[in-house]
C-alpha cells in the first residue's frame, strides 16, 4: 500500500502499538531464560544429574563432529539459495550474501527478545538496499517460509506414516494415525487453491471487508486487487519446474539439519536410525514455538532426550547429543548470523560511501 499511494499518517493507537517499550521485550525474554532453565535442571535430574550427561560429553568421538558440522552449514547454504531464487535476477544478491541473511533470520534472530522480528526487519532493510521493492521483499520472505513449513510437514507426516508402519511410538498412536494423512491432504487442498487466481481474488474480497478502518473498496477493486497479488505471487515462484528446484532445496535443508543431529547422537553413542532423528528435529522444532521461551531454550533440551531415549539409548547419552546440537545447530548459526548482521552492516556503510 506504501507504493501506491502518498503516505498516511497513522493514529496515535497505532504508534503506540508499534512502539513497544524495549523493557517488555527483555522482560519476555528474562522469563522465558528462567522457564527454560527450569526445564533443562529437571531434564538433567532425569538423565542422572551432571555426572552422566558430563560422561558422555567426555567420551564424544570428535570425528563426528566433523559431517555433523558440515551439514549445518550445507542446510543454511540450501536456504540461501532457496532465498536468492526467489529474490529473483533484479536483487543484486549474492549465494554468501543470501546465506548471511540466512543466518541473520534464522540463526541470530531466533534468539532476539522480539524473534523472528529483528532478523526480518534487517533482512527486510537490506533487501530493500538491494533493489527489491517492498511488495517483492514481502513476497520473497513470505516464500521463504511457505517452502519451509510445507517441506516440514510433508517430511514430517510422512516419516510419522512409515514409523507407524515399522515401530511403535511414544505416544498413542490413534492421533497420529489421523493427523498425518490429515496434514498431506491439507497440503494438497492448499497447493491446488494457492495455484488458483480465483482463490487469490476471493481472498481480495474477505480481505477489502475486514479492513473496516479504511473506506472499504468497492467488490471490482477488491477482486482486482487479489487478481494482482496472484500475479505477483505467481512471478516469485515461477513455473513448475522452478516450484520442484525450490521444494527440493528447502528439503535439502531440512534433511541436513536432521543428518546433523543424527551425527551428533552416533558421536556420544546414542545410536538411533535416520527416522527417529527425523521425528526429533521436528519434535524439537514445535518445542522451540513455545511462547516466552528464546528459540525453545530448555524445552527443546527435554524434549529431543525424551523422545530419543525412549528409542533405546541412555538419557545421559540422548541429553548429550541434544546439547551439542543446541550448539552446532543454534547458538554456532546465532553467533555466525551476529557476525553476518555486522559485515552486511559494514558493506552497506561502505557502498553508501
Amino acid at each position: 500500500a506504501s507504493q501506491c499511494g502518498p503516505p498516511v499518517s497513522r493514529s496515535r493507537s497505532t504508534q503506540k502499538r508499534q512502539h513497544v517499550p524495549a523493557w517488555r521485550h527483555w522482560f519476555r525474554w528474562s522469563l522465558g531464560a528462567a522457564l527454560g532453565a527450569g526445564a533443562i535442571w529437571l531434564v538433567f535430574q532425569a538423565a542422572g544429574g551432571l555426572g552422566d550427561v558430563g560422561h558422555a560429553l567426555a567420551h564424544t568421538n570428535l570425528w563426528w563432529l566433523l559431517p555433523a558440522a558440515g551439514f549445518e552449514a550445507l542446510a543454511y547454504l540450501f536456504s540461501g539459495v532457496r532465498l536468492r531464487r526467489l529474490a529473483g535476477a533484479d536483487a543484486v544478491l549474492t549465494v554468501a550474501s543470501a546465506t548471511a541473511l540466512e543466518l541473520v533470520v534464522n540463526g541470530l534472530g531466533l534468539l532476539t527478545p522480539a524473534s523472528p522480528a529483528e532478523g526480518l526487519a534487517f533482512a527486510t532493510a537490506e533487501l530493500r538496499r538491494r533493489g527489491l521493492s517492498g511488495r517483492r521483499i514481502a513476497l520473497t520472505l513470505g516464500f521463504t517460509q511457505w517452502f519451509s513449513f510445507r517441506i516440514f510437514y510433508l517430511a514430517g507426516a510422512l516419516n510419522l506414516l512409515f514409523m507407524l508402519a515399522t515401530r511403535d511410538l511414544p505416544v498413542d498412536a490413534t492421533w497420529p494415525l489421523v493427523v498425518a494423512p490429515l496434514v498431506l491432504l491439507l497440503l494438497a487442498v492448499t497447493a491446488v487453491l494457492a495455484n488458483r487466481r480465483g482463490t487469490a481474488e476471493r481472498l481480495g474480497v474477505v480481505v477489502g471487508v475486514l479492513r473496516f478502518w479504511k473506506p472499504r473498496p468497492s467488490l471490482a477493486e477488491r477482486r482486482a486487487a487479489g487478481a494482482r497479488f496472484h500475479a505477483d505471487a505467481m512471478s516469485v515462484i515461477g513455473p513448475p519446474r522452478r516450484r520442484v528446484q525450490l521444494a527440493l532445496l528447502s528439503l535439502g535443508s531440512l534433511l541436513s539439519d536432521v543428518a546433523c543431529l543424527w551425527f551428533l547422537l552416533i558421536a556420544v553413542g546414542a545410536h538411533v536410525d535416520p527416522d527417529v532423528a527425523l521425528l526429533a528435529v521436528g519434535a524439537g522444532a514445535v518445542a522451540a514455538s513455545v511462547p516466552l521461551v528464546p528459540g525453545g531454550i530448555g524445552v527443546v533440551e527435554a524434549v529431543i532426550p525424551a523422545l530419543i531415549h525412549w528409542y533405546g539409548p541412555a538419557l545421559g547419552a540422548a541429553l548429550a547429543g541434544t546439547l551439542l546440537y543446541r550448539a552446532v545447530g543454534t547458538f554456532f548459526p546465532a553467533a555466525a548470523g551476529a557476525v553476518s548482521l555486522v559485515a552486511l552492516r559494514t558493506n552497506r556503510r561502505h557502498a553508501a560511501t
